[in-house]
């Protein structure tokens, strides 16, 4: 007999069978449980965590009231601090707009204590909350007008930065003269075209009015200025601090608002050591009663200190310097009138009337001689755009130069930076020219000097309808201005040509042979032959 603890083959066979298939059961769960993806296994790790701690349904509403009850508490708390933040902000915000915003008249308000700023007093109407009522027209005002104070400040802080930094010169020289224009021509007229007619016959009943418009290229640093005895101070110092000694004014006579404005730049020059000149223009009237009349006029203002002379060695005499535009359309008849030898004996010579050094305006290359049968003692080109016309084109002032010493006559070059003005001489084509960062008023100022020429003048301080202005500017939008360089730049430009033009003179003076003569481009102490 067997054992009672011994158990057949088979049975035995049949258990290990089935311990097998229980391993091979829990293998698989395992690796398909590995190959479930992290957020599923997740869940049911959860799962079995709820059943295992929350086995009734009671407990499971605990839980989710004590979740429901945490969140409220965390939104209370939260919503709180922002909104007390959200107030004190207002209430900065409300102060920072009352002082920025509050009228010019009303001093500004002392600060109020911390504790008072926690806490803002609305106003109320019928139990609602009414909002402050604000101008919005004066807000943008102030603002415009703060920004404006600003900008003044920092041009006035600039312009000091630039006055301290300015090329300037000790001595002044009469032998450099500037056009000055005064009052400048700030606007024009343009005439509008005329209206389309609906059918071809038909006649316009209206014509349409004349517009003003700005009359320059570049914006004025003391805007559209009127004549002033601080403006013109103000300018006089300028040139003064270039070295120029001479004002050239445009003279035309007969008008009362002119001959006062004369009076006061004579009386407001000397005090700045300048003397003043005229250039006298005859392009709308060549007549011999005219040029009369206005010699006439002239001799009035000659008298005063404050007028421009030169002594002549062969007259003996302090005469003035009179420039004549347009002098080459005079006729023979009043060039007989004002040659020396019948002018000074005839009654009704012109010399008799006002003796001075008459330099004349020319822009061929024939008006010299005409210049010369006119008995001009000099003449000058006027025109600051290189290649207009043969007086202004640079390469033939040596041949002007040596005219006017083959005649004993003077050439007064006419320098300047540059040239805006559209309208004018629309026969000789376009002769804008640019100033290239201060380069064609160099090579100007440097042909000149080469030329040993007595007299040089500029064209112009304050011609701004040209263009061939070196007072300073503003940048402006829609205008020209001297970029890249300092609103005085010309000015600086000016002081130092100025500068090198006296030091190649006193130089060519030392050079020549104490024995020979100086001729008369050589004298530096304002003496013609």
């Amino acid at each position: 007999m067997r054992n009672s603890w011994e158990l057949p083959a088979a049975a035995l066979s049949r258990e290990g069978d089935d311990v097998g298939v229980v391993l091979r059961g829990r293998k698989n769960r395992s690796e398909k449980q590995s190959q479930q993806p992290n957020n599923v296994r997740k869940c049911m790790h959860a799962k079995m965590l709820l059943k295992k701690y929350v086995k009734t349904r009671r407990k499971v509403k605990i839980l989710l009231l004590l979740a429901i009850v945490g969140l409220l508490v965390i939104t209370i708390i939260v919503l709180g601090s922002t909104g007390r933040n959200a107030a004190i902000e207002l209430l900065l915000d409300e102060r920072f707009i009352a002082r920025a915003y509050r009228p010019g008249d009303q001093p500004e308000k002392s600060p109020q204590p911390a504790a008072a700023m926690s806490v803002l007093q609305p106003q109320r109407e019928n139990g609602v909350i009414v909002p402050e009522k604000y101008d919005e027209q004066k807000i943008k005002e102030r603002i415009i007008q703060s920004k404006m104070d600003l900008m003044k400040l920092q041009q006035q802080r600039d312009h000091e930065a630039e006055q301290s930094s300015r090329t300037t010169l000790d001595v002044i020289t009469t032998a450099v003269h500037i056009f000055y224009t005064a009052p400048v021509p700030w606007y024009k007229s343009k005439k509008p075209p005329p209206p389309p007619a609906e059918h071809p016959n038909d006649v316009p009943l209206t014509t349409p009015r004349p517009v003003r418009i700005l009359n320059t290229a570049f914006y004025p640093a003391l805007g559209l200025y009127k004549p002033s005895n601080t403006l013109l101070s103000q300018h006089f110092e300028n040139i003064k601090s270039c070295g120029v000694g001479v004002l050239i004014l445009s003279f035309t006579g007969g008008k009362p608002a002119e001959a006062a404005l004369i009076h006061q730049i004579l009386d407001v020059a000397p005090q700045h050591n300048l003397s003043v000149t005229f250039e006298l223009s005859v392009a709308g009237n060549q007549s011999v009663e005219y040029v009369r009349q206005q010699l006439q006029e002239i001799a009035t203002y000659a008298k005063l200190p404050g007028f421009y002379r030169v002594w002549s060695q062969s007259r003996g005499a302090s005469l003035p310097v009179l420039y004549v535009s347009n002098a080459y359309k005079l006729s023979d008849s009043l060039g007989r009138l004002l040659c020396r030898t019948p002018s000074l004996v005839e009654p009704d010579g012109l010399r008799r009337i006002q003796d001075a050094f008459f330099i004349g305006h020319l822009r061929l290359k024939s008006h010299a001689d005409v210049l010369r049968r006119l008995c001009f003692d000099g003449f000058y080109s006027k025109l600051p755009s290189n290649g207009a016309v043969f007086s202004s084109t640079w390469k033939n002032w040596s041949y002007l130069k040596s005219f006017a010493l083959s005649y004993k006559m003077l050439f007064v070059p006419t320098v300047g930076p540059g040239f805006a003005e559209r309208n004018k001489f629309p026969r000789h084509g376009d002769i804008q020219r640019h100033r290239s960062n201060g380069r064609y008023y160099g090579v100007a100022w440097r042909t000149a000097i080469l030329n040993h020429v007595g007299f040089i003048n500029i064209a112009s301080y304050n011609n701004w309808p040209d263009g061939s202005q070196i007072e300073e500017v503003m940048p402006r939008a829609g205008f020209l201005d001297y970029n890249p360089g300092s609103r005085t730049k010309y000015l600086d430009l000016t002081a130092h040509w100025v500068g090198n033009f006296l030091k190649t003179r006193q130089e060519a003076a030392a050079a020549a042979a104490p024995a020979s003569p100086q001729n008369c481009y050589e004298l530096l102490n304002g003496t013609i032959c």
